[in-house]
């Protein structure tokens, strides 16, 4: 590769962003005026709404006549500390919820008199704006009365007020810098914001160098060019990581100089309680947060451009990179979840770790093994994107193909081979299944329990079917429903067997890395099964998904990403992946994405699907048995798998794991036929 070819197309590439006006507005315009605006904007505006409704006259109204004293402490009710606070008026009125309602009064007050004591019940409309302070200051009143009352009561038995009701004092001191408060209060926003705004920093540059350059028709040139594929993506690679790093970089300095107007500001200093504020000490987690924002623009810039090397148009770019957005912005969320901490498996999950990092250093709580490990792995994934960058500007069907957009509810016109369906009708089909299993499916299961699972599967499975009919598939061909030999039968019992017991052992694992979710377990289990109904739970759990799920995913699904022998092993990796997505449940998604990939290999490997249903039957089928035997021997002799992390413990898991090893080899052996049935429909 030569240095000097890069640095002239890194030159060109930026010329060509900086010649647009919308990418230098995210790039440049919107990280300096973002944070002023949010920060100080909205605190300012924030502040003088609340100052404005509080000097606002509160009007009250009662039931019935109130105690002269009570009415003696509302007319007395005095602004605090010579603040411009409204007072409480008194106010006749007829219906109180229609004078709520309209705002004739901002409370109303009902006495119910006893013979010891009187209660007060107060009356308000919360979806006014002046409830809560209506709410408040009466309070206060009644609680000056009710002091009043027993000041008086003791007085007269000849008691000691003080004593008596203040028989002890405390006070709270809190230990915290302004410099760890402000650390505290960054950390839990200061993530997400700072991740949303590289992402809008590289995404546009991104579009500009691969889809504007096709759009311009400029790609072809430089193509023809005396330089390499290599030279060209590294370049691109470079001017779009230099404007995601730039905007990073200026989205970190214009909280920076946020930070330091607020701090300046006298009042609005003492308002958000960072008066007397020390930068020294935040100077270190800043520095790291840098760089590690650096480090995620490298691989946010690698992504986009990869997405973006997909479309023909800027709006097609805009389009694809939607989705990217959202897969970034939800994980940044995690910042502000108390319980979640950076520790060594979240260090290595995208996006989260860098969310996590920063709020860590920022909270002083960084631990340097846990740093390194972060930069590690975003350097990983950055070494993974360009290269999977370089693979795609290797292949001119994805720089120059047609790229024909999705195709939804089209019927096709071949009768006589069978339409087979596309990968657009795989994902927007899986689409629709996730939609109503989540809008539909829930609500079902909740009012009818394991009934509604059961409906639940005739939904799952009437979606493919009556699909494939309209577009009039082949069904036979389409869902693989074959004899298959017994050869590939008891290969798929012994890879499932050989799966069963890798994904127990992973599943321990996230219990002993995430114990609150044994009460999810718990409870999932208590909902599923109809106690002493065996046969019923079985075939609703066990023989309903095996074919209904298996239909949809391992037929239609499966099928529809299946093109050609090149993207069988990306049918087997995405439809194993979907499996799991769709059981919702953090705890399900990994081990059920195993299980998904080794019943879609079962499938590959025998072209039929009933190897998979038969995995997928004993899978469940195992569960619902461990569920209403859970005494049984077998059973019990499944318990060493719980994670203890003794020595004998580690022997007893490297045995189990070996065992495991041999029977997916056994079974990758067994299913191995000297002519591939599924390779023969999509040839």
């Amino acid at each position: 590769m030569r240095s000097k070819i890069v640095k002239y197309i890194f030159k060109k590439e930026m010329i060509d962003i900086l010649r647009d006006k919308k990418t230098l507005f995210m790039m440049i315009v919107l990280p300096i005026i973002l944070y002023p605006v949010l920060i100080v904007g909205m605190t300012q505006v924030m502040t003088m709404t609340m100052n404005s409704m509080n000097e606002k006259d509160i009007k009250i109204s009662f039931n019935t006549t109130p105690d002269k004293d009570l009415v003696n402490i509302i007319n007395e009710n005095k602004p605090k500390e010579e603040k411009k606070d409204g007072k409480l008026k008194i106010v006749d009125v007829g219906n109180y919820e229609e004078a709520l309602e309209e705002q004739k009064i901002d409370a109303y007050i009902k006495i119910i008199k006893d013979e010891k004591i009187q209660n007060y019940k107060i009356y308000v409309n919360s979806s006014k704006e002046n409830s809560n302070i209506a709410s408040n200051k009466i309070e206060d009143v009644l609680n000056e009365y009710k002091r009043d009352k027993i000041e008086n009561k003791l007085e007269q038995e000849n008691m000691n007020v003080k004593e008596t009701l203040e028989p002890i004092s405390f006070e709270t001191v809190d230990t915290a810098k302004n410099e760890e408060i402000a650390g505290y209060f960054l950390g839990q926003i200061l993530p997400f914001i700072l991740i949303i705004g590289v992402l809008l920093g590289a995404i546009y540059p991104a579009i500009d160098v691969m889809a504007g350059e096709k759009e311009r028709g400029t790609l072809e040139t430089l193509f023809t060019l005396p330089i390499t594929n290599l030279e060209l993506v590294i370049g691109k690679y470079m001017a779009v990581s230099f404007c995601a790093i730039v905007t990073a970089v200026l989205n970190v300095l214009s909280i920076l100089l946020t930070m330091v107007f607020i701090a300046t500001s006298g009042g609005l200093a003492s308002q958000l309680g960072v008066d007397g504020f020390n930068f020294g000490q935040l100077a270190i987690p800043i520095f790291i947060t840098l760089i590690c924002i650096c480090l995620f623009s490298m691989v946010v810039s690698a992504i986009s451009m990869c997405v973006c090397s997909l479309a023909k148009s800027f709006k097609d770019a805009q389009n694809y990179i939607t989705p990217v957005m959202l897969l970034v912005m939800i994980p940044s969320y995690v910042s502000m979840i108390p319980n979640i901490k950076l520790n060594r498996m979240t260090a290595t999950i995208p996006v989260v770790n860098i969310s996590l990092l920063i709020k860590s250093v920022l909270t002083f709580k960084a631990d340097l093994n846990l740093i390194v490990l972060v930069m590690i792995s975003n350097l990983a994934f950055v070494i993974l994107s360009v290269i999977l960058l370089s693979k795609m500007f290797n292949s001119e069907e994805i720089l120059f193909g047609n790229n024909k957009s999705f195709s939804f509810l089209e019927k096709r016109c071949d009768i006589k081979k069978g339409t087979i369906p596309s990968v657009s009708d795989g994902v927007i089909l899986y689409a629709v299944g996730l939609v109503l299993l989540i809008y539909v499916g829930t609500l079902v299961q909740i009012k009818f329990k394991i009934i509604g699972i059961g409906l639940t599967q005739i939904m799952i499975i009437a979606l493919p079917v009556l699909f494939a009919l309209y577009i009039k598939s082949d069904l036979k061909k389409i869902f693989r429903i074959n004899i298959p030999s017994f050869k590939s039968i008891i290969g798929s019992i012994l890879l499932w067997m050989g799966g069963f017991i890798i994904v127990q052992v992973i599943t321990q694992g996230l219990l002993y890395l995430f114990p609150q979710n044994m009460e999810v377990v718990e409870a999932l289990n208590n909902t599923l099964f109809i106690k002493d109904k065996f046969l019923m739970n079985l075939f609703i759990i066990a023989v309903m998904p095996a074919i209904c799920e298996e239909i949809f995913f391992r037929g239609f699904i499966f099928t529809s990403f299946n093109r050609s022998k090149k993207t069988v092993k990306v049918a087997i990796i995405c439809s194993g992946i979907l499996f799991g997505f769709m059981h919702m449940d953090f705890l399900r998604i990994v081990p059920t994405s195993i299980l998904g990939i080794l019943f879609a290999y079962s499938v590959y490997k025998s072209g039929s699907i009933l190897t998979s249903m038969i995995m997928h039957f004993l899978n469940n089928g195992l569960i619902v048995f461990m569920g209403h035997y859970p005494d049984n021997k077998l059973i019990k002799m499944s318990s060493f798998i719980e994670l203890n992390f003794n020595e004998s413990y580690i022997t007893k898991l490297a045995i189990l794991l070996a065992i495991s090893a041999v029977l997916v080899l056994l079974g990758i052996v067994f299913l191995k036929e000297k002519k591939n049935k599924l390779e023969a429909y999509t040839d």
